[in-house]
């Protein structure tokens, strides 16, 4: 059950050694966070809902970098990134 929350409502998804985040959230959540490690990096994923939806992503920053295809390459490379998802 837990693994089935983290999956299909806050939307993480790891397949084939890339992150992509689809949420299907309550519109009144505003935003929430996420910690995952993968091996000896860290990424803290923060999830925005300004616009008081359930699902879709308009916007995927890494490390302040738009990223078009809404996904990353999982990366072990020891650093601390930031992903911010705008619904």
């Amino acid at each position: 059950m837990y693994e089935a929350g983290i999956h299909y409502i806050l939307g993480l998804n790891i397949e084939n050694g890339y992150l992509s985040i689809n949420p299907c959230i309550p519109k009144d959540w505003k935003e929430y966070s996420i910690r995952y490690k993968f091996k000896n990096t860290q990424y803290n994923i923060y999830v925005k809902n300004p616009n008081s939806k359930n699902t879709g992503v308009s916007s995927f920053k890494l490390n302040g970098r738009e990223i078009a295809e809404k996904q990353i390459k999982l990366v072990d490379d020891g650093k601390i990134n930031e992903i911010i998802v705008e619904m």
